[in-house]
């Protein structure tokens, strides 16, 4: 299974999507869930890795392209969102500064490490948080009345 990379965005209103989550999971409407989830996904982690993931050998694009998702949780005391990063490189230990790679022309698994500067992938994200917090405040309002209205 390829590595996972976690950010927890914390978020105002995280009541209201508490509130939602339960109301949501009650109508059971699967259409209003996903537009909810499609505002929580605009992130800076592709973005991140573009911008601060070295660019020669393509190392950057190939993790800008890797699958990033998103969890959230709207059970319990608090509402949660994470971005959750999937490739088969190590995202974590690039988000330290360290990537780990084979030796070019050495076919016997000769490895080397680089350092990189850290916080591609958690600096992106806390830096785009304000903007998804903005925008999945929205969503919330407009799947709220959605479910208003029908109900």
């Amino acid at each position: 299974m390829p590595p996972r990379m976690n950010v927890t965005v914390t978020t105002r209103g995280a009541d209201k999507l508490t509130r939602l989550g339960r109301a949501l999971k009650a109508a059971g409407d699967k259409d209003l869930q996903r537009e909810l989830r499609r505002a929580m996904q605009r992130g800076g982690a592709r973005r991140g890795a573009l911008e601060r993931l070295p660019k020669r050998g393509g190392l950057a694009e190939r993790v800008a392209s890797s699958k990033f998702g998103v969890r959230t949780s709207t059970a319990g005391r608090g509402a949660s969102v994470r971005i959750i990063g999937r490739s088969g490189y190590d995202l974590q230990g690039m988000d330290e500064g360290e990537i780990r790679h084979p030796v070019y022309g050495h076919r016997k698994g000769k490895w080397a490490t680089t350092t990189v500067k850290p916080g591609w992938f958690s600096d992106a994200e806390e830096a785009a948080a304000p903007k998804v917090r903005d925008e999945l405040v929205k969503a919330i309002d407009i799947v709220a009345a959605k479910l208003e209205a029908a109900g």
